[in-house]
């Protein structure tokens, strides 16, 4: 490996061309899932987090490449990430070989462990570069998780009382059931906090239980605007 001089990135403000792709990258690729097990738990290998980002990488014009280059006279990995338009931007990774012996006394293979430094490094200099969360659910190209409607798929309406808003119109038998149903559904982690949201919001004390407040149209309202949170 040669030394290099410090990281130099492609200036971006000629042209936001490389920007706006990257824009358009983030919010079409997929989640990226955890796919492989080691020690310390799940995790998503570069094999799986390639082929799901290959696709959309060319769709929108870009490409990345990965290769060793050395920093500060130590191994290192240099990650660029180029568009089309002949704009990139780039950066070096330092990378940490295992050296030593292994469980068994024996000497590590250096080769081996350089491959498996670089692979690990690769994965996050991959995500890091793009932008990307593995597991994390933020981007167009999932469906945006939802909580289901807030209503009895057989509810009645409840008898409207004349004079009174329609918020605070009582809810029917049915409706009132089905929401207490979604509540005791609740983990309780998120029981505790859908409790505390719903007391703030209507007014209750901390110790007040919110089952006896449950009774009208505003709080089935509320329940459909804000469940997303809680399931």
């Amino acid at each position: 490996m040669t030394q290099n001089n410090p990281p130099q990135s492609s200036p971006l403000q000629q042209s936001p061309d490389l920007a706006l792709a990257l824009i358009a990258f983030q919010a079409s690729v997929p989640t990226i899932h955890d796919n492989d097990k080691s020690f310390h738990g799940s995790f998503a290998n570069l094999p799986g987090i390639l082929s799901t980002i290959g696709p959309k990488l060319r769709e929108h014009g870009l490409a990345v490449s990965q290769l060793p280059e050395g920093i500060d006279g130590k191994p290192g990995l240099r990650t660029t990430l180029m568009h089309v338009s002949g704009q990139s931007f780039s950066a070096v990774t330092p990378v940490e070989i295992q050296q030593g012996f292994d469980r068994k006394g024996k000497p590590l293979n250096a080769t081996q462990e350089w491959g498996k430094a670089i692979t690990y490094s690769r994965r996050y200099a991959l995500q890091a570069v793009l932008g990307l969360c593995v597991g994390i659910e933020d981007n167009d190209a999932d469906m945006e998780p939802s909580a289901p409607p807030v209503r009895a798929e057989t509810s009645e309406s409840a008898a409207k009382i004349e004079g009174v808003s329609d918020g605070d119109q009582p809810l029917s038998k049915n409706d009132r059931e089905f929401c207490l149903g979604l509540i005791k559904e609740l983990e309780a982690e998120k029981l505790a906090l859908f409790l505390a949201d719903f007391r703030r919001d209507f007014g209750l004390s901390k110790e007040a239980k919110v089952a006896p407040f449950l009774t009208s149209k505003k709080h089935q309202d509320w329940m459909n605007a804000n469940m997303h949170k809680y399931v």
